[in-house]
């Protein structure tokens, strides 16, 4: 997500406008790309629509010649809070994306862009998002010249009524009403998403088509305690086949492989946990040796967290005689590690703090060069004091957001999709609580999940992302 600049007022209207939206005809892409044009630009919102206090930056992307009516237009924002789009939008979906091997492991800077064959923009227009804080969005100048004070963006309610300002208000200025609408969110994007599905429709007449979840951080009270049960329960599936990935047990990461450690993970795992505390040594033993077998951890280590084993434990152990920590983001990403004496601090979540520098080179490059558009202010990828300062207080962004909502709209689809190798948003804590909450007549066959080798950001692994391409091109034709 991005934001704009100050100084063009002094320009002419007509340099004023090619700036602002930042246009260039984009030629079709080795056979690969459709015909698309891609805009990049301003739109100013406000809490109140008639004083608007904020100014969105989005980049665009629209199928040339195609009718509005039947032309599907998906918003695109990720998470953090605190994030801008850059994610998706250069590792994913747009028409451009970073270089890479195609095994999960980041190309050496400065990256390199490339042309994307699996693009969603093959069959929708795709808008990204960066909200408040974030890429070049800020606050707009106030009666005293200073930009105004972002913090009361800070929460989650008004950040996801900011999403849905922004979008009625370019669905009017693109004059894309018509159109059918989805919206797609990545981690904390993916709560902003199940927010909308019901926010949208009933505060702003806007109903939604289509929705996808990826990787969502659904708003679910988890409780990580020494007495929790859903917590590790959820977390099992992950942890087995990150240990899979390493060579550590004999589980085949495959739909029907993961449906049988799903199987006991709601069964033989979760009955031992809670009966515990009335085996006997020799059922404690056989609990904890089959535990450790899926985890591939020492069984010792098990026994002394009761089977419990949080996410943090867990990258430092697994490697931990070989010398190596985990990604808690993608498990199948090790490095050295610089604090073994402390195995349970996760200190290289490589993910996080390596890839907003490896995606924002190329982003600038692009943006500026082929696009047009240019700022004096930084764009910022993510923003951590946006994320250290965020209120998280509000009930929405919940499954029940999202079973009530497939409830509320007969035309609304949901997807949600995971990576198997991702610990800080674990695919079985989605499965089992929309299993649970998705009740409604007919709304269940509404709701669809994929899961695809990899991380939070699975789609960094090439087979991963033409999967997922193949997977949201059938939803999108259903």
């Amino acid at each position: 997500m991005q934001r704009w600049f100050r100084w063009i007022r002094a320009l002419p209207v007509l340099l004023t406008l090619i700036l602002l939206c930042g246009t260039a005809p984009v030629s079709k892409a080795a056979e690969a790309l459709p015909d698309y044009e891609a805009k990049a630009g301003m739109l100013e919102i406000g809490i109140d629509p008639e004083r608007p206090d904020a100014e969105i930056f989005h980049m665009d992307y629209t199928l040339k010649g195609a009718d509005p009516a039947t032309r599907p237009v998906t918003f695109v924002f990720n998470g953090g809070p605190g994030g801008s789009s850059i994610f998706l939008h250069m590792s994913a979906l747009g028409p451009k994306t970073i270089k890479t091997s195609g095994d999960g492991t980041f190309p050496a800077v400065p990256a390199r862009l490339e042309d994307n064959p699996e693009s969603w923009i093959a069959f929708t227009d795709l808008v990204f998002i960066d909200p408040v804080d974030t890429g070049y969005s800020r606050m707009l100048s106030g009666a005293d010249g200073k930009p105004g004070d972002p913090k009361p963006y800070y929460n989650t309610t008004a950040d996801v009524n900011s999403m849905a300002i922004f979008i009625r208000k370019w669905l009017t200025v693109n004059n894309r009403w018509a159109s059918p609408k989805a919206i797609a969110g990545e981690s904390y994007g993916g709560l902003r998403v199940a927010a909308l599905m019901r926010i949208l429709a009933e505060n702003y007449a806007v109903n939604i088509n289509r929705a996808i979840l990826i990787s969502p951080a659904l708003k679910v009270d988890v409780d990580a305690g020494n007495y929790s049960i859903l917590y590790p329960m959820t977390l099992l599936p992950t942890q087995t086949a990150i240990a899979s990935h390493h060579g550590l047990n004999d589980v085949k990461v495959d739909e029907a492989g993961m449906k049988a450690v799903e199987d006991y993970t709601l069964n033989g795992f979760l009955t031992g946990l809670v009966s515990l505390g009335r085996s006997t040594p020799e059922g404690r033993k056989i609990f904890f040796d089959t535990v450790a077998h899926y985890t591939g951890l020492d069984p010792r280590l098990v026994e002394l967290h009761n089977g419990r084993i949080p996410e943090t434990l867990y990258v430092g152990s697994l490697l931990s005689d070989r010398g190596l920590i985990l990604d808690r983001y993608d498990g199948t990403q090790a490095s050295d590690n610089p604090t073994p004496q402390e195995p349970g601090l996760a200190v290289l979540d490589r993910s996080l703090t390596v890839l907003s520098g490896v995606l924002l080179a190329p982003f600038m490059d692009y943006v500026r060069n082929d696009l047009g558009y240019t700022s004096d202010r930084p764009y910022i990828p993510l923003n951590l004091v946006t994320n250290a300062s965020w209120d998280y207080s509000g009930d929405i962004g919940t499954p029940d957001d999202i079973g009530i909502a497939l409830a509320q709209n007969p035309d609304l689809k949901a997807l949600v999709v995971h990576g198997y190798h991702d610990l800080v948003t674990n695919y079985f804590l989605s499965r089992y609580t929309l299993e649970q909450t998705t009740r409604a007549r007919g709304a269940r066959e509404r709701l669809y999940f994929g899961n695809y080798p990899g991380g939070h950001m699975f789609y960094l692994q090439s087979k991963s992302r033409s999967e997922f391409f193949k997977d949201v091109k059938g939803f999108f034709a259903e």
